[in-house]
Parts: structure tokens; sequence; C-alpha cells
């Protein structure tokens, strides 16, 4: 940092500013790029606070709103990214641009003489030349046409919400840490009230698994295709087409399986909107990297699978076999197992019956005399 001060002290600076962003798109997967693209189209390179050189990709982009003000809210700034041949959707590993909504940007300053190879490099294994750092997170997204994406970005402090001690009551929504409570976490990591822990003690066994949209993800076992009658209680599956996303080649429209369970025992066709007769449910099956699991472009019907005891959900694109990218949260593989933080969500857990032959599966009965956890306030008691 010395050397930055006595360079900006001189009555002219002759080593142009740099600004570096890193995205961190997933779990220790960073997109690394910095405004503009020379006539080569080449990377600059930079060190890490640990001398390690990372490279930094030239991308078309215009940014603004990075000024800090003693006075006045908090500055958002505004980050529009060119899109031009796929770059930037490349970088960050195919994700949709939603996905980026909660994302950590930095922001980092130097001179273009403390880059890697300049005349003043800080050389390897030793800490590079910069100014301060600035971190931001991606608030919104303001804008989106063919040509370029605009994301707001907010200071970590400054989030819609965002109170002390980190608790908000959200109406309609359960605040507690899904699992939080479980049996099988210790009493020290215990947090909030959700004890809910997937295993169903009742005849059959097995754990149980919800994705977001409040749909059972049941074993990839005893489904009848539709025939024309269904039984309470029973798996049937049906057909239909879908758009199935791979990483290497153009998008397919391949046929898929729906599976539904019947609610009650009838002759009408399985189909959404219908809940006395029908739910829909998914599938998993346990990983093998052998296996090639699917992605779609509706992502509720990307392929579940199990692998040490964890649900995961195929992230965006297909995984083929024997090439599987690492079963890790990040762009490629996601927790299958979610809460939709509604008293629904609460309730299918809570008040499921194990189906009585199926490991894992789910009576169309309930059992409604389990109180349900939902939301609650633990600071406050009622005295009525």
């Amino acid at each position: 940092m010395s050397d930055l001060i006595k360079d900006v002290q001189k009555q002219e600076i002759t080593s142009g500013y740099v600004h570096l962003y890193e995205l961190e798109y997933a779990p220790d997967s960073f997109a690394r790029f910095y405004p503009g693209v020379d006539e080569d189209s080449t990377d600059v390179e930079f060190r890490t606070s640990t001398g390690a050189v990372v490279s930094y990709t030239p991308i078309p982009m215009e940014v603004g709103g990075f000024e800090v003000s003693s006075d006045g809210s908090y500055s958002r700034p505004e980050v529009t990214i060119a899109n031009l041949g796929n770059v930037f959707t490349e970088a960050i590993g195919n994700l949709d641009y939603e996905d980026l909504i909660g994302k950590r940007l930095t922001r980092r300053s130097t001179l273009e003489k403390y880059l890697v190879g300049g005349t003043g490099d800080s050389g390897t294994g030793n800490a590079p030349v910069e100014f301060p750092k600035s971190v931001y997170v991606i608030d919104r997204l303001k804008s989106r046409n063919a040509i370029a994406i605009t994301f707001e970005l907010a200071a970590p402090f400054d989030l819609a919400g965002i109170t002390v001690p980190r608790r908000v009551i959200i109406g309609g929504s359960c605040p507690f840490k899904y699992r939080g409570a479980a049996q099988s976490v210790s009493a020290q990591d215990k947090r909030g009230g959700c004890d809910w822990d997937q295993n169903i003690i009742a005849t059959g066994g097995g754990n149980l698994f919800m994705n977001r949209f409040d749909e059972y993800i049941v074993p990839s076992s005893s489904f009848t295709a539709y025939s024309g009658t269904a039984l309470k209680h029973g798996y049937y599956s049906a057909t239909e087409t879908q758009v199935q996303l791979n990483k290497s080649a153009a998008p397919t429209t391949v046929t898929v399986t729906n599976y539904w369970q019947a609610m009650a025992n009838g002759n009408t066709a399985p189909a959404d909107l219908l809940p006395t007769l029908w739910r829909r449910v998914r599938v998993y099956s346990s990983y093998s990297a052998s296996t090639t699991y699917y992605g779609y472009r509706d992502t509720r019907y990307n392929n579940f699978v199990l692998k040490s005891g964890k649900l995961w959900r195929i992230g965006k694109f297909t995984q083929v076999g024997a090439a599987h990218d690492t079963v890790k949260e990040g762009a490629n593989w996601t927790e299958g197992d979610i809460c939709g933080k509604s008293l629904k969500s609460c309730s299918l857990r809570f008040h499921a019956l194990n189906h009585s032959t199926i490991s894992g599966a789910v009576s169309a009965n309930t059992n409604a005399t389990v109180v349900l956890p939902f939301g609650g306030f633990p600071g406050v008691r009622q005295k009525r």
C-alpha cells in the first residue's frame, strides 16, 4: 500500500488505473473479468492475497455509482455487461442470470504496473499492491435484453430486510432454519425450531424428501404406467416431451416420464390442478458415477440422486456418465431437499405417513394430530 500512496501523491500518475471484478457465483467458484476488450482480447493477471496468480477475462461492460459519500444513502452501483458470444454466460458456469441474485461481487483496484508482468509486480508468493477492496452483493436484475444485462449492487449491510441480529419475521413464511433443530443435530449446533429430520418413523421407514414446490421426491421404483384406472395410495407414470439441456450439444426435445400418486380411486387421467385425485411427485435414484443424469429447460424435471445420504439435483446441464462434475453445491449440482417455507410445506412433512409397502414413499393419508412448528416467535410468549 505504501507504494500506491507514493504513486497517487505524485503530480502525474504515469500508470493507468485498473479495476478488476471477482464474482463468486458458487461456493469457491469465481468468474474473474475486467471492463473492455483489448485488440488481441488477452487476459490480464493479478495476484491473490497469498501471491497466487489468477487471470481476468476482458468483457465489454459499463460500471457506475461506485462513489462513496459521507452522507446520504449508501451507493447502489450498477454493472452492465454485454453478453455477445456468451462470454459472460460461460464465465458463470451457464447459470441463469436470476441465480446470481445474492452473490458477492468484489471490486479490486490497482495501477497497471502492479499487474503480473508489470514493472511493479510484487513477485511470486507476495501479496499484491492494490487499493482496498470493495465488496458488494447483487441485489436485483435491473434490466436485460438480447445485447446486455444490468445488475444493481448493494453493500452487504444495506440489503432490504437485513437486521441485527439477522432475524426477520415475514408474514406467511417460516423463519426457522430448515432441519436446524433436528434430532440428528448436536445441541450446541441447533438453530430455530424446525426439528424435521427426514426420517419417517412408521411402517416402511426411510427418508422423506421434498423440493421447493412442495412435491414429494420418492424412490424411482414401484411405479405403474397409468392405463385408465387408479387405486388410492398407488404411484403411476405417464409421458410427455421436454427440452433436455446438454453441456456440449444443442438442446434436444425428448420424451420424459411424469410421476403421480393417486389420492383416491378413480379413472381420471393424471393432471395438475386435480388435488383430490392426483398429486405430482418426483423421483430419485442412488448415485452412480457411470450413469448419465439429465437436466432440462424446466428444471423441475432435472434428475435427483441420493449420494452419501444426501439428496442432490442436477443444477442445469446433463451430466454424462463417467464424466460427472464433482457432486457439490455449485453450477452443476445443487441440494435437492429444499423447504418451501410455507405452512403447506410444514404440513406435508410433519403430517406425512409412510406408504405401507414402499420405503421412503408416502401414503395418501395424513396424520393431522402432529403439532406443526411452523414459523414461531421464540422471543414471544402468549399470555392467554
